[in-house]
C-alpha cells in the first residue's frame, strides 16, 4: 500500500502511513527526549508530572503561585533554579508547577534526563512549553566547557518563542557561574530550607493520627540538633504509624548524624544592657552532660555551658541565666589593670543557622 502522507523537510523526503497526525502545536502532556545518531531527537509521551494526593508543606504554594504569575505577567522567557539539599521537596515543587502550567496555561511539560548533541538547537526548535531539568548538574558537568555552556544562549530568553525553564539542583557549586547571580537568565532563584520546628510538628500530627505529643516533641527537639528533611520525616512517620518510638526506631533509620565533630551554632547573647552578640563555633548538641566552650576572639567573649540545661524554645535551644558562664578573653595587653567588664547577661540562645543550599 503506498504512502498516505509524504513530508519535505530540508530536501529530504519522508513517506508515512495513515496513523500520521500532524499539529500546529504540541499537545498538552509531558514528554521524555529521545535521541539517535539515525534519526537525531524525538519526544515521546510519559506519565504527566503531578502532585498526587501528597501533602504540600511550607512555602511551595506561594512559590509555585508566583512563578505562574511571574511568567504571564513577563514577555519573554523566564527561568526558575530550585537549589537545596535532596529531599527538600524541589521535586514536589516541580509536580506542582508542571500540572498549574499544563492546567492554567495549557502547556505541555518537556523532561531533560540526558545529554545528547545538539540538544540546546533541539530545545529552541520546541513552541511554548514547560523545559524541566530535574537535577541539572548531576545531567550536564560542569567539567566540560561545552555541557552547561550549549545552555546559555537558550537561557537568556532572547528566542522569539516564549518558554519557563525550570532547574532543580542538589550541589549549586556544580553549576556553571554564568548562570548564578543573573536573573537575565534565571529570573528566580529559590532555595529550600529545612523544615522549620513548626513544619516538623504540623506534619507529624497530620501523618501520624493520633501520635503522643511526647513523641512530637523528641523529634521536633531532634529537627532542632540535624537537619531534617522531608524524606527524612516520612521514614520517621512511618515508624510511628506501625507503633515504634521514635527514641527506639531512630538508631535503625538510615539517617545518622555527620561524622563531623558537632554542628555549627550561633549563641545569640542578650546582654543586661540590652544590647546584643553573636558568638559562632562548633558544638555537639547532641552532648547533654559535658561543659561545652564557644570562644570568639574577635568579641573577646567565652561562653561555657552543658546542653542538658539549654531548653528547647521557638528559635532553638535556650540558656537562662545561670545555665552558663561568660567569661572575658580580651588580652592583657587590650585593657587596663581596672578595666573590669560587664558580662552579666539575661540569656543566651543557641540557634544552627539556617541552611538553604549548599552555597550557604
Amino acid at each position: 500500500m503506498p504512502a498516505s502522507m509524504i513530508v519535505a523537510s530540508g530536501g529530504r523526503f519522508r513517506l508515512y502511513g495513515d496513523s500520521v497526525q500532524t499539529f500546529t502545536d504540541l499537545p498538552v502532556a509531558t514528554y521524555t527526549i529521545a535521541f539517535s545518531q539515525m534519526s537525531g531527537h524525538n519526544l515521546r509521551q510519559t506519565e504527566p508530572l503531578a502532585p498526587a494526593e501528597e501533602a504540600v508543606y511550607g512555602s511551595h504554594a506561594s512559590r509555585v503561585e508566583r512563578i505562574v504569575t511571574g511568567y504571564a505577567a513577563m514577555d519573554r522567557s523566564l527561568g526558575v533554579i530550585l537549589s537545596g539539599d535532596k529531599g527538600m521537596g524541589k521535586s514536589l515543587m516541580l509536580r506542582l508547577l508542571a500540572e498549574r502550567m499544563r492546567d492554567e496555561r495549557q502547556l505541555p511539560t518537556v523532561l531533560v534526563q540526558h545529554d545528547t548533541p545538539g540538544l540546546a538547537a533541539f530545545l529552541d526548535e520546541l513552541g511554548e512549553v514547560v523545559i524541566v531539568f530535574d537535577e541539572f548538574e548531576k545531567i550536564f558537568s560542569n567539567e566540560d566547557d561545552e555541557s552547561q555552556n550549549q545552555f546559555l544562549s537558550l537561557f537568556d530568553g532572547l528566542s522569539t518563542t516564549k518558554r519557563l525553564y525550570v532547574l532543580s539542583v542538589n550541589e549549586l557549586h556544580r553549576v556553571n557561574d554564568y548562570m548564578l547571580n543573573r536573573p537575565g537568565r534565571f529570573h528566580y532563584h529559590m532555595r529550600f530550607t529545612y523544615p522549620e520546628p513548626g513544619t516538623v510538628a504540623t506534619y507529624l500530627y497530620d501523618q501520624v493520627p493520633g501520635v503522643a505529643e511526647k513523641q512530637v516533641v523528641e523529634i521536633v527537639d531532634f529537627s532542632r540538633k540535624y537537619d531534617i528533611n522531608f524524606d527524612h520525616l516520612r521514614a520517621i512517620a512511618f515508624e510511628l504509624r506501625r507503633g515504634e518510638s521514635f527514641a527506639e526506631v531512630i538508631g535503625d533509620l538510615n539517617i545518622k548524624r555527620s561524622e563531623r565533630a558537632g554542628s555549627r551554632i550561633e549563641a545569640h547573647i542578650t546582654w543586661k544592657s540590652g544590647d546584643t552578640d553573636v558568638l559562632d563555633d562548633y558544638v555537639d548538641l547532641f552532648n547533654g552532660d559535658s561543659q561545652q566552650t564557644i570562644n570568639d576572639w574577635d568579641i573577646g567573649t567565652g561562653l561555657r555551658f552543658r546542653m542538658r540545661d539549654a531548653v528547647p524554645s521557638r528559635d532553638g535551644h535556650l540558656l537562662p541565666d545561670g545555665a552558663f558562664t561568660l567569661t572575658d578573653l580580651r588580652d592583657q595587653d587590650d585593657k587596663s589593670a581596672d578595666d573590669k567588664r560587664d558580662l552579666s547577661a539575661d540569656s543566651v540562645t543557641l540557634r544552627r543557622p539556617p541552611k538553604y543550599s549548599i552555597d550557604f
